[in-house]
């Protein structure tokens, strides 16, 4: 039922200030369809243009998906992945399950986790030679992950290794690293014993928001985590998060 319109407001944001209501209500559950543009305009007596910019307020927030008309728009899960940092877990200790802690996060949790792999050899380019300490022009090793929960898009994970350490290693191999790459790399030779990490907020590029699904108006948490040997960047991990799917929790010792 339409609330009582507030002549100090704009039409549309009473609008959708009853919408969020019900969806925080879960009047409107995740997954349920949201009236058309149509009804809501006959339901509140105004415009379907005034209707259009009440959900896309609410598209703006993640609340709803941004479909079309005709396709209809439904509510978005708004259940966040916590993706636990353990400093003992990434230099290399035994885990619970899966190969990985996102993988072990995920069985704990009930869901299922799964991921498509790309393999690239390029220059390494300012940015990344600059965090891995190498020339530009010196060669890495892409491990491109796009990484999934009970099938959905979670997020996007890209590992750049200087490839004169890792050449002819399964980390060129387009397959799962078992026991992990931490591992692999103390086995080579470049035992990680420490990491940094990097935190920004941002929006998506039109790629990533093809690739994850992520609604307008959505920013993204971009980590970069830098893992050191004695002497030496070994990897660089850039891992990019739909910011209302995700949480960062950082677990340390005191």
């Amino acid at each position: 039922m339409a609330a009582a319109h507030d002549e100090q407001s704009p039409r549309y944001q009473t609008i959708a200030n009853d919408l969020r209501a019900q969806i925080h209500r879960r009047d409107l559950a995740p997954g349920d369809q949201v009236p058309t543009e149509k009804e809501l305009a006959a339901e509140y007596r105004c415009s379907r243009n005034t209707v259009r910019m009440a959900l896309l307020a609410l598209a703006n927030e993640g609340l709803i998906s941004a479909g079309r008309a005709r396709a209809g728009r439904t509510v978005r899960r708004r259940e966040q992945f916590v993706l636990a940092h353990r400093v003992e877990n990434d230099l290399g200790a035994t885990r619970l399950r899966g190969p990985d802690s996102f993988a072990d996060q995920a069985f704990r949790i009930g869901r299922t986790p799964s991921q498509t792999i790309r393999i690239a050899v390029h220059q390494a380019g300012p940015e990344i030679a600059n965090r891995l300490e190498i020339a530009p022009t010196e060669q890495v090793v892409l491990r491109r992950r796009v990484r999934y929960l009970d099938g959905v898009p979670s997020h996007l994970s890209e590992s750049f290794y200087p490839r004169a350490l890792v050449a002819g290693t399964p980390i060129e191999q387009q397959a799962e690293i078992v026991p992990g790459v931490v591992p692999l790399l103390a086995a080579l030779g470049h035992r990680q014993v420490r990491f940094t990490d990097e935190i920004v907020s941002r929006m998506p590029d039109p790629e990533e928001s093809r690739t994850l699904e992520i609604g307008v108006g959505i920013p993204v948490i971009e980590h970069y985590r830098t893992g050191w040997s004695e002497d030496r960047p070994v990897r660089l991990t850039r891992t990019v998060l739909p910011s209302d799917r995700h949480q960062l929790r950082y677990e340390l010792p005191s």
